[in-house]
């Protein structure tokens, strides 16, 4: 789709890719934006990288300050990117904010200075005020919605709260969440109150996923540690076997695990292997995302079985993690662990491994 002659189409698939929580989404997207000459796709694929790194796809970010520094780009493609500010740590954003000030596009110098005042300007403290910029995060005119966000972000702890009850009572807006997703990022550790109290009741899919990546993206070990509990409570039953294979809540699952990884963390391994081994369900990219980061050999079969059953698309990322793990893990072919597998899984580690060395073979010709 994002090859399509209709526009619309590759605007449409832009925003659908940024759903994929995957390094290949990223670069899809960075392709997209170098590429593309309608101004209304780069904009949808600005703000699918910025989903991506909300996402904790850290190298999403790098295309992003390109074009937003970039003083040849198109001034709407940089003011897209402004959106980037609010995810940034204060001392980042005041750097970036001095140099666009400077800019000589008068509408970026002019939102870099406006972003400013709003950055210095008093938190907002009366309640009413602060329902009332909760719900201007879901106007459609982008000056509202973001300068609502930057004093969100200056307020105080309470105002988390707020943005959780807005975001819960939205749930069925993936906009919306989004942005509440932005402010609550952009309060930083010390200023988002109950996040963890939140992550323990809140039952609504996205809203849920929005908590999982904010919790993520604030990075304290205590609060991504609770993310256990989340998948313990969000993972199915047995009652539940042969539901959907596109169960939402199984997303936020998935998310859960990557963010652990993240930091290293295999105490939910159990469950990230029942979601390999689940064939009941669709394989989420996420889940991929945090085998490769914390695979190990007991995790080779199980990803070969997945192997066996998933789409194209999907049997590329399981190859790419396979020879992750492999890799790092220090695992050799004649292994006794490698060896001791089926025949079948066995068969298909060797095709894997031999596409592996055709394509590097082509590569080392190429050059």
């Amino acid at each position: 789709m994002l090859l399509d002659r209709d526009s619309r189409m590759r605007e449409i698939a832009a925003r659908c890719l940024a759903r994929f929580s995957s390094l290949d989404a990223v670069a899809a997207l960075e392709r997209l934006l170098k590429r593309e000459k309608v101004r209304e796709v780069r904009v949808s694929a600005v703000h699918g990288l910025l989903e991506l790194y909300e996402a904790g796809q850290d190298a999403a970010i790098r295309r992003i300050l390109e074009v937003l520094l970039d003083a040849k780009e198109d001034p709407k493609i940089r003011v897209a990117s402004m959106a980037l500010l609010p995810l940034l740590r204060p001392t980042a954003r005041r750097g970036l904010l001095r140099r666009l000030r400077q800019d000589g596009v008068e509408e970026i110098a002019r939102r870099a200075a406006e972003i400013t005042e709003e950055d210095d300007a008093p938190a907002p403290k009366d309640r009413s005020r602060i329902d009332t910029l909760v719900r201007e995060l879901a106007a459609r005119d982008y000056a509202v919605w973001n300068e609502a966000l930057h004093r969100l972000a200056a307020a105080g702890p309470a105002v988390s709260e707020a943005i959780v009850a807005e975001m819960r009572r939205r749930a069925g807006d993936p906009e919306y969440c989004t942005r509440a997703g932005m402010a609550l990022k952009a309060l930083g550790p010390r200023r988002v109150r109950g996040l963890a109290d939140a992550l323990d009741v809140v039952d609504e899919p996205l809203p849920l996923q929005i908590l999982v990546e904010v919790a993520g993206t604030i990075g304290e070990k205590p609060l991504i540690y609770r993310l256990k509990s989340v998948i313990e409570r969000v993972a199915p039953r047995p009652e539940t076997a042969g539901t959907s294979r596109f169960d939402t809540m199984q997303r936020v699952r998935a998310k859960a695990h990557f963010e652990l990884a993240r930091i290293g963390s295999r105490v939910a391994i159990q469950d990230l292997q029942s979601i390999l081994a689940d064939s009941d369900r669709r394989l989420p990219l996420e889940a991929l995302a945090a085998v490769e980061q914390i695979g190990k050999k007991d995790e080779i079969p199980l990803l070969l079985r997945a192997y066996l059953r998933e789409d194209p698309f999907t049997r590329g990322r399981i190859a790419g993690v396979v020879r992750t793990i492999l890799k790092r893990e220090r695992i050799r072919r004649n292994s006794i662990a490698l060896r001791s597998l089926p025949a079948e899984l066995r068969r298909t580690l060797e095709g894997i491994l031999a596409r592996s060395a055709r394509r590097a073979a082509r590569g080392k010709r190429s050059r």
